[in-house]
């Protein structure tokens, strides 16, 4: 993969984008782009977690990226673009691909939606991925969501978990695009792998008379994430808000975090447990075990750090059923976002989830 990259001005970037491309004539390359990918980040923020991102979205599809960079603890205002060219692949099977970068301060963000929207490939789609937490007020978000198929938010950017939660269902219900979530979509293959277990009227029983319900996820160190448990978090978001469990308490106890949810009938403690396990991003799923009420059930899921598969084991009070593994549906760790461009289905469960999720105190017991 070769790059270049240039500073310019402004009211040059047609002309830049077309000499970069003038020099690919005769190079065995390809111009292809399938759409429109635009990120917005913060200064100094993960920058090379989402460098790397636009090169694996890039090698597998040919977009064109529109890259906002906004600095707020810039002193003055300040406005800079840069382009920049990707070519993937080899031999006489190069594509050759397009990034504008935008980088902006202070006042002169009303002006950011003026430089991209001439920039953006007609006819074709674009994805707004929004890193910076959207109860933080901007005024690019609301320019670009009526020319958006689709915006995937990025919860790791929140600063709390309950907040974000109140201000994306906020959003949901006033954007015409759909909308999508980086760490929902991380979960997509436990939801399934769950779903599928308990997936006819008793053994649906088994999960509602849940008494205890631990999870374990990844607390490895590292420098771009600073909230590993928020999959943890959503998973148990999921089966409470999907169960019609009315959320009590949460508060931190030996180190976990234990959430209280009650029933007409019964409590039910949730305990995220964090570990650490080098070998699988931060943040991820490791463990799921229930305890039932009913009949002693007992649902153990396992991740398996060396492959995508969950161990999966069933006992109760009257036998002991032979395990099983099954392997992750959807796409690998790190690939979220190209999960969320091609095969993301929005639905109630998410919304229903985040309802759920606003109820939560989360920066109290954090």
């Amino acid at each position: 993969m070769a790059a270049e990259q240039r500073q310019i001005q402004l009211i040059n970037l047609d002309q830049e984008l077309a000499t970069l491309w003038d020099k690919e004539q005769g190079q065995n390359r390809t111009r292809a782009c399938l759409f429109n990918l635009v990120i917005y980040t913060q200064k100094a923020h993960r920058d090379q977690f989402y460098k790397e991102l636009i090169k694996s979205v890039i090698s597998k599809y040919p977009c064109r990226v529109i890259w906002i960079t906004s600095d707020d603890t810039a002193k003055e205002p300040y406005l800079r673009s840069s382009v920049a060219s990707e070519t993937i692949g080899e031999g006489s099977q190069q594509i050759f691909c397009e990034i504008i970068h935008i980088e902006v301060a202070g006042k002169l963000s009303e002006r950011v939606p003026y430089i991209i929207l001439p920039q953006i490939v007609p006819d074709l789609p674009v994805y707004l991925l929004w890193t910076q937490d959207p109860a933080t007020e901007n005024a690019i978000l609301p320019a670009l969501e009526p020319f958006a198929y689709r915006i995937i938010f990025d919860s790791e950017a929140s600063v709390d978990l309950q907040e974000f939660s109140h201000s994306v269902l906020s959003l949901i219900n006033r954007f015409h695009c759909e909308v999508g979530d980086l760490n929902w979509t991380a979960l997509s293959g436990w939801r399934k792998t769950v779903s599928s277990v308990f997936d006819t009227p008793k053994m649906l029983a088994y999960l509602s008379q849940s008494r205890l319900i631990q999870i374990t996820y990844n607390k490895v160190g590292s420098n771009h994430f600073q909230h590993s448990e928020f999959e943890a978090a959503y998973m148990q978001g999921w089966l409470a808000a999907q169960l019609g469990w009315e959320f009590k308490k949460i508060e931190k106890s030996e180190g976990n975090l234990r959430l209280t949810y009650r029933t007409p009938t019964q409590e039910i403690a949730i305990l995220l447990i964090p570990q650490e396990v080098s070998t699988l991003p931060p943040g991820a799923m490791l463990n799921l075990e229930i305890e039932s009420a009913q009949d002693k059930a007992h649902f153990v899921f396992q991740r398996k750090p060396e492959s995508r598969q969950i161990f999966v084991q069933y006992s109760d009070q009257n036998r002991c059923d032979l395990p099983f593994y099954a392997s992750i549906p959807g796409m690998a760790e790190g690939q979220e976002i190209i999960e969320e461009i091609f095969y993301h289905h929005p639905g109630t469960h998410y919304r229903n989830t985040l309802g759920l999720l606003a109820t939560i105190p989360w920066k109290e017991a954090l």
